[in-house]
Parts: structure tokens; sequence; C-alpha cells
């Protein structure tokens, strides 16, 4: 009996020892730094001496600070503007690539496509600096114009848009793609033979089944929109030397409190951040879940 016993504890510890590496570095690497955050964001601390303890106030200063609105308002101009072209663009081409036509032209298409998500960022923004430059621009040759696309404050915005389209598209594009493989042959035959056309075989079968793998990548996109600071500081502020919180943001907010040595304000910024992300993904859940989840 004792033998029986230690061998089902063993039986039964087994897949804990198996995922112990993730625990310990889950805990040491995210858990504690996670709840380190939260309570430095009602302190002020400047990385050496005592910490001040300020309640709220960090808060308080940060909704009564007009910067932080402004990078809120353009966080949401870039989440709003650039998630449905993106996810169009991402659906049609994983669409395409799927089906029987493009079989032969998916080794070419498929890294092509890719190709944007595995340059790193700086460099796509460089890239992009350098074809929407104003008097040398490829853009600007191309269409015999002089627009200033990176220093006028109207379109500067669009710009950045357009960037993160460019480069997200191939990523959500491998999404799609490898929700459609799931998708079998049998069943756009069954819908073949009830008499869907394309277009009622895409929105009536292809797309319930894609849920939720399109409410993945809305999510990861979310996610992604609400931490975007490198193609706007990169794209625009070496475009005039100068931060320009215009186009920037809310990550702009927390990077130049932790540049200020005000750890306590970025912490705040942090978990605000955290807190849209979480709201953000609710609400696509509520939008494109299924009812019950």
């Amino acid at each position: 009996m004792k033998n029986r016993s230690k061998f089902r504890l063993g039986e039964f510890l087994v897949p804990y020892f198996f995922i112990t590496p993730f625990m310990v570095s889950f805990i040491a690497f995210f858990l504690v730094p996670a709840v380190y955050s939260l309570v430095l964001s009602f302190f002020q601390y400047k990385g050496y001496g005592a910490m001040r303890f300020l309640g709220v106030r960090n808060y308080i200063s940060l909704f009564t600070y007009r910067t932080f609105w402004f990078s809120l308002r353009n966080t949401f101009f870039y989440f709003i503007v650039h998630t449905i072209p993106t996810m169009i663009l991402a659906f049609t081409w994983a669409f395409m690539l799927q089906s029987k036509l493009m079989s032969t032209a998916q080794r070419v298409f498929k890294p092509v496509l890719f190709l944007p998500q595995v340059v790193p960022i700086i460099a796509s923004a460089l890239i992009w600096r350098i074809l929407l430059a104003r008097d040398f621009g490829a853009v600007n040759q191309i269409m015999g114009t002089s627009i200033d696309f990176l220093r006028d404050t109207s379109i500067r915005k669009w710009a950045v848009v357009v960037l993160m389209i460019w480069r997200a598209t191939g990523w959500y594009m491998i999404i799609y793609l490898a929700g459609l493989t799931t998708i079998g042959d049998e069943i756009y035959d069954a819908a073949k033979i009830d008499g869907a056309n394309a277009f009622q075989r895409i929105f009536r079968v292809v797309l319930p089944m894609m849920k939720p793998i399109i409410l993945f990548a809305f999510i990861m996109n979310a996610i992604g929109s609400i931490k975007v600071y490198t193609e706007p500081d990169v794209l625009l502020t070496m475009s005039t030397a100068s931060v320009q919180p215009d186009a920037m943001g809310v990550m702009h907010v927390l990077l130049m409190n932790l540049r200020g040595a005000n750890f306590g304000m970025a912490a705040a910024v942090g978990w605000i951040v955290f807190i849209l992300a979480s709201l953000m993904t609710l609400g696509w859940f509520k939008v494109l879940g299924n009812k019950g989840d």
C-alpha cells in the first residue's frame, strides 16, 4: 500500500516538476516585478534614497497632465485607424494564398508578405523615413509633389499608421493562414452542394469558423497598439530632432518619466496601460466572443 501511495504521489508531482522552471521564471521575472511596480506607483522614488508615499497623487497628476491626454488620444487613434485595414488585408491575403489557384506561388508570396515583420522596427521606421522624406523621398518623387509627410501635423500621424499597417499585415496573415488550414475541403464542397456562392462561403462558412482566430488577432493587435512607441519615435522624432507629443502614444509618457528618474509616475502609467489593455480585451471578447465565453 505504501509503494502504491508513493507511486500515485509521484504521478501527481511529475507534471508540476516539468512546469517548475516556467513557474520560477514567471514568478521571478513577471509576478514579483508586477507587484513591485504596483506598490511603486503609490510612491515617489528616484532610484536612490528613501521612497516617499504619495497615495494616488501620481495617478491624479497624470489625469491632470495635458500631455498624457494627448498621448492617450494618439494611442486610440493608432488603434482605431490601423486595425480594420490591417485585419482586412491580412485575411484577404491569407484567403488568397490558401486557395488552390495560389498553391504554386505561395513559396514566393509568403516570405515577401511576411518580410516587414522580420525587419527590426527601427530599420522599418528608417526605411519609411527615407521613402516619405519631402525633398528626396521616393513617394514624393513618384507623385511629383513635395508633401512634408513627417513634419506636417495634419498628416504626420497617418505616416505612422501606414508604417504600422505595413509591418503588421504579414504577421496576422500568417495567423489567419494557420486558421484557414483547419477548414477542410469537405466543408467547402458541402457549401457548394448547398448552393452557396463564393461570398456566401466566406461570410457564412469561413468567417464563423474562424471566429476564435479572429478574436485572438484582434486582441493581440489591441495590446500592440496600446504599446506603440518605436514607430512614431523613430519615424517622426528623428525627422524633427525634438520630441513632438502631438503624435506620440501613451508609452512616450512612461519612458519620459523613466528618463527623468520619476519611477513612481512611470509605474502608474504602466498600470494605466495594463488597465486599458484589459478593457480592450474584454471589449473584443464582448464583440467577437461566443455567448457564454
